[in-house]
């Protein structure tokens, strides 16, 4: 009996310690009394090129986003409301535009511990890109977070065929009563592990983190 009754006090204090167990996925979602909001990133460039239908170039990761309002006023929606945040090393950026992507003028990347390079055909990091802290989440050793500049390529004439495909599977702005849904296409500089990503909503529904890993 007595270990009967020292076995059950274990398993109620291991209890805790099993339910505080993670998960990693890459689609993660949160919601408030005004919206609900659930993403999907894809962070391989041949999944990505495969659902754009065309190659954005390196250094491009695509968010899948679905927006439900939940009240009868509905909500203003936009690319803009989004940010990607990466804890390891603080590094958040903000969607490009198609036109940025697959316009004319190709972009230049720089940053601070990094020689200057050209992205492909038409990538860039620069003022969609923000160094920043991590919200208090950002990891190990307290990181420098990375200053990303950017410069227009005057020679690059642009792809219409990548163009359209981005402009037609971009999340659109727009005032929602309904679901809606598109993708965002965000500069990623460097590897970062899943678990070290997350998406911040910072939109006329209020302010909330979507973790990948939760």
């Amino acid at each position: 009996m007595r270990f009967l009754i020292s076995a059950g006090i274990l398993l109620l204090a291991a209890g805790p310690i099993f339910c505080e167990k993670k998960v990693l996925s890459p689609t993660t979602s949160a919601s408030n009394e005004q919206v609900d909001i659930i993403a999907t990133i894809v962070l391989s460039e041949d999944e990505v090129k495969q659902k754009i239908g065309a190659d954005p170039g390196k250094g491009i990761v695509l968010l899948e986003v679905r927006v439900t309002p939940k009240t009868d006023q509905g909500v203003q929606v936009s690319p803009d409301d989004f940010i990607l945040l990466a804890h390891d090393d603080g590094e958040r950026s903000k969607p490009f535009e198609p036109e940025q992507l697959a316009g004319r003028g190709a972009m230049v990347l720089s940053t601070t511990n990094e020689k200057v390079r050209k992205t492909g055909s038409s990538i860039g990091f620069g003022g969609m890109v923000m160094g920043g802290g991590g919200g208090g989440n950002s990891s190990p050793g307290n990181p420098t977070p990375k200053t990303i500049q950017t410069k227009m390529d005057p020679k690059n004439q642009g792809n219409a065929a990548l163009l359209d495909a981005l402009k037609a599977k971009q999340l659109p702005t727009q005032e929602a009563k309904d679901e809606v849904n598109g993708y965002l296409y965000f500069p990623l500089d460097g590897k970062h592990k899943l678990k070290n990503l997350a998406v911040l909503y910072r939109g006329p529904a209020g302010k909330l983190n979507l973790e990948f890993e939760h």
